[in-house]
């Protein structure tokens, strides 16, 4: 038997996101009535003043801040940063919008769906117990970041490839990737080298600690080792819990955090294979304060947010409205509660890609823990605040025009 299509022709494929195409223009009336659902903005207005900071240190002050498809000056977005923590410390709620409306623009991303669809994920800075010097009770090693990582930047060969580099190590005068988890961790290539910055008593802590990039490590003596981000191997990162999903271990709408913790250690003999599933690898530096994201100011928890930094502005104001847990006394999750957030784009993620994605940052302690382990929310929403570009001066021709009009 023959069956025959339609000849009509086939769906248009998916538009290419760009950074010129990630965002459009959206109307205020979009948000209106979920705005006052955030009613207390001073640790948002901290951020803001963080993010100011970090564009009046670019030069030139005429560089270029791209929403889709406009673009502002940094010293535009450091003037409107410094704008709106002001406002936002000082004016009551509902002049605070009505100053947001007159003043600024709001853009929508365009989601993974081209209708604005996005996935909201949760990151917190996690608590190791851990020690400066190598023991029994403290086997497992951070590193910092090896001198021999080679990064060359493909955009000097291939001009399509601008902001595509590749890290790699230099062998006999070829270039070949770098050394993968499994050779670090299980082969322990990098030891011996005086690249320990500290050591630590759990290895699922410690595989745990890299996907959040940054963490606090508690030591003998009672002291704090803030440690942060300092770069990785370059290889590409897999997730683990997609690994046990796709081996049906774990099934996926069971997936959380704290499952995939469990899991790991009541499987211990299978603890490597699964973690060195993921070839990328985190390097590490001692810090002081922080965390820091990737324009380098300290995040701030509950306000600041990771994206696709290929696609949406650094340091730029922003609105996220997504669904959060409701914990009873026991941790157990009671319900999920819609919520409009004032939040700041101050970070980014080796796995945070594409216009859909938004890692929200929970800040340190048993809340931020809780909530960060089982956040993965579809049918969120993502806005970007731009300054409103001054009416133009009317000559002396249109005005007169305008008094007869």
């Amino acid at each position: 038997m023959l069956f025959f299509t339609s000849c009509s022709s086939p769906p248009p494929e998916p538009l290419a996101v760009t950074e010129e195409n990630s965002l459009v223009l959206a109307s205020w009336n979009q948000v209106a009535k979920v705005l006052p659902q955030d009613d207390a903005l001073t640790t948002w207005a901290d951020a803001l003043e963080a993010s100011a900071g970090y564009y009046e240190a670019q030069q030139p002050q005429d560089a270029q801040v791209r929403f889709g498809p406009r673009t502002f000056t940094v010293a535009e977005m450091a003037k409107a940063c410094r704008d709106l923590a002001q406002a936002a410390r000082a004016l009551p709620l509902a002049k605070f919008h009505d100053h947001l409306k007159e003043n600024y623009l709001l853009f929508h991303s365009v989601g993974s769906d081209n209708h604005g669809e996005v996935m909201v994920t949760a990151y917190f800075e996690p608590l190791l117990k851990g020690s400066l010097n190598p023991g029994k009770s403290y086997p497992y090693p951070l590193y910092r970041r090896p001198d021999n990582i080679v990064e060359v930047d493909l955009s000097e060969w291939w001009p399509d490839f601008k902001g595509k580099r590749l890290l790699g190590r230099l062998d006999k005068g070829a270039l070949h990737p770098y050394y993968s988890r499994a050779q670090i961790d299980g082969e322990r290539i990098l030891r011996g080298k005086h690249l320990e910055l500290a050591w630590v008593e759990d290895q699922i802590d410690l595989f745990f600690l890299h996907v959040q990039g940054s963490g606090r490590i508690s030591l003998p003596d009672g002291t704090t080792l803030r440690v942060g981000y300092a770069g990785a191997n370059g290889l590409p990162y897999r997730s683990i819990g997609s690994v046990l999903i796709e081996e049906k271990e774990i099934p996926k709408e069971k997936m959380s955090l704290p499952v995939l913790r469990q899991w790991l250690k009541e499987n211990p003999k299978q603890t490597e294979r699964v973690m060195f599933s993921n070839p990328s690898y985190v390097f590490f530096r001692k810090m002081d304060g922080g965390p820091y994201g990737n324009i380098g100011v300290p995040l701030t928890g509950e306000r600041s947010m990771a994206t696709d930094d290929r696609l949406f502005p650094k340091g730029a104001p922003s609105l996220l409205y997504v669904t959060f847990p409701e914990f009873a006394a026991d941790d157990t999750v009671t319900g999920w509660r819609p919520t409009l957030r004032f939040t700041v784009n101050q970070d980014t993620g080796g796995a945070i890609r594409g216009p859909g994605r938004v890692d929200y940052f929970m800040g340190f302690g048993d809340k931020a823990l809780r909530t960060a382990g089982i956040m993965k929310q579809t049918g969120a929403s993502l806005y970007f605040i731009a300054p409103k570009p001054p009416e133009p001066q009317k000559s002396f021709w249109q005005r007169v025009t305008g008094f007869f009009h």
